[in-house]
Order: structure tokens, then sequence, then C-alpha cells
């Protein structure tokens, strides 16, 4: 059987601030269930973690991982732009003026087509997304 806790008692918790599983005292509940804590450490409050108690999966990062894969559309814009695309492949940096059109490639993003520009920034759009870059106005 489990002791039923209550305000000023002791639990374990999770702490932010210490980044350990340390000793707190309960400041807050709702119910049987523990809200927030301060620690006997550092004396920080903050919410209850309890390390004992598995969360479930959130819904949010499985699509994430869907988004890492470049979609159908960007990939066939991203092959039309580089078809119409003129001259020579361009080294992306910050400080060079760029036109309509151009091919750029980056360190990390690779070949793109510059799609639109603006005061300051660019419209790039590479295999995987569009991306806004920073550009000297030409």
């Amino acid at each position: 059987m489990t002791k039923k806790l209550s305000a000023g008692e002791y639990v374990s918790s999770h702490c932010t601030k210490c980044k350990l599983d340390l000793g707190h005292t309960i400041i807050v509940m709702d119910g049987e269930k523990v809200l927030r804590v301060k620690c006997k450490t550092c004396g920080s409050e903050h919410i209850h973690r309890d390390k004992t108690v598995k969360k479930a999966a959130k819904a949010g990062r499985v699509s994430s991982v869907k988004r890492a894969t470049p979609s159908k559309s960007v990939e066939r814009r991203w092959d039309e732009a580089m078809s119409k695309a003129r001259g020579e492949e361009i080294p992306y940096n910050m400080k060079a003026a760029f036109r309509v059109g151009d091919i750029v490639f980056h360190d990390i993003f690779g070949k793109g087509v510059v799609l639109e520009l603006n005061p300051k920034k660019m419209t790039i759009i590479f295999k995987d997304k569009e991306r806004v870059l920073v550009s000297r106005q030409a």
C-alpha cells in the first residue's frame, strides 16, 4: 500500500536547477497529485517531475519526423527551378549579391535556386524546403 502524500512532506523529484533527482518538499497538490515542489538542496521551486512515471509519446514528435522528408511538391518545384536556373553554382555568402534564378550552393542545405529577393534577404528553394537567407541588396 502506498502512503498518501500531502503538502509539506518529502518526495523525490527531478530538480531543473540541479539537474538531478533529489529530495523535494511538496508545496502544491491537486487531490492526490503533486503539482509543485521545492528542492531541499538549492531551494528552487518548480513543477513535480517524477522520473518513475513513463510519459506517453507526444503526437507532435511523430509529425516532425514526417516533415523531415521532403514533400513531392517541394521536390518537383526544386526540379523545375533547377531546370530554369541560369549560370554556374555560386557558393552562398551572406555578403554576396544574388539575382532571381541564380543557383546557390549552401554548405548545409546543398543546391538551391533564388526565387525572390527582398531587402537584405532572399528566398531560396532547396530540395527539401524553401528557406529565407540573408543577402546583400543588389
